[in-house]
């Protein structure tokens, strides 16, 4: 936690960084594409606020959103593994990019862009 500002209307800014429990229904375990070593990931978030309870709060729930967001782009990219024979996206025919194409729940995904 530190100040960005003095006085009675200073503003605090907070940093909180989580790791969810090792086989837990949240657990977040990945393998690291060059080492292929299996790591625990950590999700961290910042809030702000004048009172530190509140910039404490904000910043719990930003990094229990990354979580879950993680959590379940994860779960859809197994799901899409799974339902598909050969692993790849099936190619936008309306489409003439080669960026872009739709998978097969009908999102579209865009090859090179990871968020």
């Amino acid at each position: 936690m530190e100040s960005v500002s003095e006085g009675i209307q200073a503003l605090a800014t907070t940093r909180v960084v989580i790791a969810p429990k090792e086989g837990g229904p949240n657990a977040s375990e990945s393998t690291h594409a060059q080492a292929g070593v299996t790591v625990t990931r950590k999700f961290s978030g910042t809030g702000s606020d004048t009172d530190i309870m509140t910039s404490s709060t904000r910043a719990y729930i930003s990094a229990i959103n990354k979580l879950l967001s993680w959590k379940l782009r994860r779960q859809q990219l197994q799901t899409e593994q799974k339902d598909e024979p050969n692993g790849k996206a099936q190619s936008n025919s309306d489409n003439n990019e080669d960026s872009e194409s739709v998978t097969t729940n009908g999102a579209r995904e865009y090859v090179g862009y990871s968020p």
